[in-house]
């Protein structure tokens, strides 16, 4: 019995040490804890900013297409993380350990959150920009075989090209006009088919 209660105590002092030593590698790293939580939470305000801008710029030169609202940050991790330091002034390592871990995983998520945000927003943009790196793509490929003064293909580029470049943009009219002079290169270049979306060289034979 005496042997037994001396292991629980072994056991029950071992667990002191260990929450002890926790307690004073909180004390130690705290400072620089919160200042990364405080760091995550300024990147997350700073995108979120961004993706409220880009929404403003897509609706200007983007037509037909839907653009999610960006929300802004959560008032409640600023509030949050204020406590967590109020907790560390007044040495409340047992109160602050649990706030700052949470703290730490909320805050990685709110950056994931405003950067998946930005994608959203600027998700047009980038459907623009690929269909205008595909008009390019497949009128230096004209230019290449010596067809570049071809009328019917200067006419459909310059149909593509115009709808591409001007504000509103309406992608789904100006991907069909891409694909018109896609469809009129092929022709013109002996290729039968053309495909329906992605570049012009690597998947040639596609319908």
């Amino acid at each position: 019995a005496g042997s037994g209660l001396c292991g629980r105590a072994g056991r029950a002092l071992d667990d002191v040490r260990v929450e002890l030593g926790g307690l004073l590698r909180l004390r130690d790293e705290s400072h620089e804890r919160l200042q990364q939580v405080a760091d995550l939470l300024q990147r997350a305000d700073a995108t979120l900013a961004e993706a409220r801008r880009a929404r403003g710029e897509v609706l200007a030169k983007i037509a037909a297409t839907e653009v999610p609202v960006v929300s802004g940050p959560p008032t409640v991790l600023q509030e949050q993380l204020a406590t967590a330091a109020e907790y560390r002034r007044h040495a409340q390592w047992h109160r602050l350990s649990p706030l700052l871990e949470s703290l730490e995983q909320k805050a990685e998520d709110e950056l994931l959150r405003a950067r998946e945000s930005l994608t959203a927003v600027t998700a047009p943009l980038a459907v623009r920009a690929e269909l205008r790196g595909r008009l390019d793509a497949y009128k230096a490929k004209v230019a290449r075989h010596g067809l570049a003064e071809d009328p019917f293909l200067i006419e459909r580029y310059d149909a593509a090209r115009r709808m591409l470049w001007s504000a509103p943009c309406d992608l789904r009219v100006a991907e069909q006009a891409v694909l018109r002079y896609q469809h009129a290169a092929a022709e013109v270049l002996g290729s039968p088919r053309v495909p329906g979306q992605g570049g012009p060289e690597d998947r040639r034979g596609e319908s």
